[in-house]
């Protein structure tokens, strides 16, 4: 009996957990359903967000320099090496013997025009001085007892002077050899010796004047020749004399340099040669100061060495601060052939892709390559003979010259820097000369 009664309390507590679990439309409602449902609303709101459109990306600017395409001349260079000296040294040589009494300048001294370097004894050239005015004296005084018998024919000395200067006249334009011209010059000489037309300079001679006269000048000058001077301004090099030293004519005594106007000597091909002219522009490279200098051809030797093949060309500057000096090697860059009016770029804008040459074009914002056909170029420029496609390019429009190996056509890019236009030869004036030849080739 109280088997039946658990029986029937079981059945009866499944059937009312049957009704608790079903919905209004008598499907299950449990846990379980209740989450898979909230799970599938999320997952469609997380499609529905996936679905809507993204964005576009920004694209980025590129950072170039670029250059300014030009209309002018193009310059090829003919290069060449070379040295600079002074024009202006000097070995300084004793030109009278004695004792060295004194040594007034040292190596590297800066001297001036006529300064005292070094002193030799003066004694014994005081002494023949001092002989040669007492001869001067003795032949005054004899002079002076033989006046009275002395007399001069002036105008046998017009005669001879006018005579004279017809007879080199007529020897200069050809109407007498040189021996028939000094043969009638000794015959009017005896002529007018005899009308008395050298009575003056005979009695000098014969009283021994004029000989006295002479040899007071040369004990003079040896006396100054003891003072040995400083020929011009410059720097003394070399001196190693030193006073109580017996020193004979002739002797050296120092090297005087001056640097104030140097000269570079270098040497051109013999190929390169043909288009140089004097006054051709030139850039002077000094690498053991790291300038250049802007110059121009001086001097072009009329002759060619044989072994080298070269040609000397000099080219002078001045050297105000020093900073040059004799034997400085130099290397030089001569305005050698001279084309008008073309069409270039710089030289770093060029590219080649397939083998194909191009420039990219700054086109507002954008790159644009343009294919060209180029000719001359040197070392800044190139020359532009055609543009095939992409568009044009006119003196003005700017180039992009760095950064554009990987660049693309279209490509947006930012100018960084403008590099201006400048040509190595705007210091100088090229000569309608120059330019005729350069372009005649």
């Amino acid at each position: 009996m109280k088997t039946l009664l658990y029986s029937v309390l079981i059945l009866s507590v499944v059937a009312l957990a049957g009704c608790f679990g079903q919905g209004d439309d008598g499907t299950a409602a449990d846990s379980t359903s209740a989450v898979t449902a909230e799970e599938t609303a999320e997952k469609t709101d997380g499609e529905a967000q996936e679905e809507k459109p993204k964005k576009p990306k920004k694209e980025k600017s590129i950072k170039v320099n670029v250059g300014e395409v030009a209309q002018g001349n193009l310059v090829l260079p003919v290069f060449a090496d070379g040295a600079i000296r002074t024009p202006k040294s000097l070995l300084i040589k004793t030109k009278v013997g004695g004792e060295l009494l004194s040594v007034l300048v040292r190596d590297g001294d800066h001297v001036r025009k006529g300064q005292v370097l070094a002193r030799i004894d003066p004694r014994e050239y005081e002494i023949a001085l001092e002989e040669s005015r007492y001869r001067h004296l003795q032949a005054l005084s004899q002079m002076a007892a033989e006046a009275d018998t002395f007399t001069v024919n002036h105008a046998a000395m017009e005669e001879f002077t006018t005579g004279r200067d017809k007879l080199e006249s007529l020897y200069k334009r050809g109407g007498l050899t040189r021996e028939e011209y000094q043969n009638r010059l000794l015959e009017l000489e005896m002529d007018s010796l005899n009308k008395g037309a050298f009575r003056e300079a005979v009695f000098q001679q014969r009283t021994g004047l004029a000989e006295a006269r002479m040899a007071e000048e040369r004990a003079r000058l040896n006396l100054e020749y003891t003072d040995i001077r400083a020929p011009f301004s410059g720097i003394i090099q070399g001196l190693t004399m030193v006073a109580g030293e017996i020193v004979s004519t002739g002797t050296s005594v120092c090297t005087i340099f001056n640097n104030d106007h140097l000269e570079a000597v270098i040497n051109v091909l013999e190929a390169d040669l043909g288009n140089l002219s004097e006054g051709r522009p030139v850039l002077l490279s000094v690498p053991a100061t790291g300038e250049t200098l802007e110059a121009k051809i001086d001097v072009i030797s009329p002759t060619l060495d044989i072994a080298t093949r070269t040609c000397e060309v000099i080219i002078r500057f001045d050297n105000p601060e020093g900073k040059y000096r004799p034997g400085m090697f130099v290397r030089t860059r001569i305005a050698g052939w001279i084309y008008p009016d073309k069409l270039m770029v710089p030289k770093a804008a060029l590219l080649t892709r397939d083998n194909r040459t191009l420039v990219f074009k700054k086109d507002d914002d954008r790159a644009k390559w343009l294919y060209v056909d180029t000719g001359l170029m040197n070392d800044d420029w190139v020359e532009i003979l055609a543009v095939h496609s992409g568009g044009s390019l006119a003196p003005g429009d700017e180039v992009i010259v760095s950064d554009h190996l990987t660049l693309a056509h279209e490509a947006k890019i930012k100018v960084r820097k403008r590099i201006p236009a400048v040509s190595r030869w705007d210091f100088a004036d090229l000569g309608e000369g120059a330019i005729a030849e350069g372009a005649a080739q």
